[in-house]
């Protein structure tokens, strides 16, 4: 079964059936924060097929974590240019996108998504579809219009409040994208983004959206 492994803040691990490996902005060498990094370091990656950043921004870009993880396991760097030119990897692995492209990696199915994020150059979010399940990494952005085209199955959203989705944003994208679970990210690593995500929970109660509060290092299975 496909699974999916929380980091904290917005870090995760996807698991497919035939082994395939996914990260998405992994933050595990950051140290004072009050979420648990992921063994501070990235040492414990064995297998590593890609991983998805998107955008340079310091918790969700680790230029040496990104380094390290794929030289070592040669797994793509999907990411927009203003990532990919920070990362002293050598050019196969790179894989530079742009919100509207859609393509396929590795046996998935991905596509960029836009994402409002006016401090970053180039902040994107994923869709990466595979074995029936599409799940969607909103990274840092606030609700917009738009979101109501997207669909996936699980989306991964910023709660945070703090230049991105708050808990009313993020329950009104959910609802919007008609998506089947809903996972809050991107809280309470930092005072500026307390938020409580059993608040999330409640807010999705009464809807046919199923709310998932993720502890650090958990794992769920990716039901479509």
């Amino acid at each position: 079964m496909a699974r999916i492994r929380y980091f904290g803040h917005s870090s995760f691990q996807l698991l497919y059936d035939d082994g395939t490996s996914v990260l998405i902005d992994p933050f595990f060498a950051a140290e004072g924060r009050d979420n648990p990094s992921a063994a501070k370091g990235a040492g414990w990656v064995k297998k590593c097929d890609a991983i998805f950043v998107t955008h340079e921004h310091h918790d969700h870009f680790e230029p040496e974590t990104v380094a390290e993880i794929a030289e070592r396991t040669w797994a793509s760097v999907v990411a927009p240019k203003q990532v990919l030119r920070e990362l002293r990897i050598p050019d196969k692995f790179k894989v530079e996108v742009r919100a509207g492209d859609a393509f396929a990696l590795k046996g998935m199915t991905v596509e960029v998504i836009r994402a409002i994020h006016p401090q970053s150059v180039y902040p994107v979010g994923y869709i990466i579809a595979k074995d029936g399940v599409r799940v969607y990494h909103a990274g840092d952005t606030y609700e917009y219009a738009q979101m109501v085209d997207l669909k996936c199955d699980w989306a991964l959203l910023p709660i945070g409040g703090t230049y991105t989705m708050d808990i009313q944003g993020a329950e009104k994208a959910a609802k919007e994208m008609r998506c089947k679970y809903a996972v809050p990210m991107h809280y309470s690593t930092w005072d500026k983004i307390s938020q409580s995500p059993r608040e999330f929970e409640e807010t999705l109660r009464s809807s046919r959206v199923k709310p998932v509060i993720m502890k650090f290092g958990e794992e769920r299975e990716l039901t479509p």
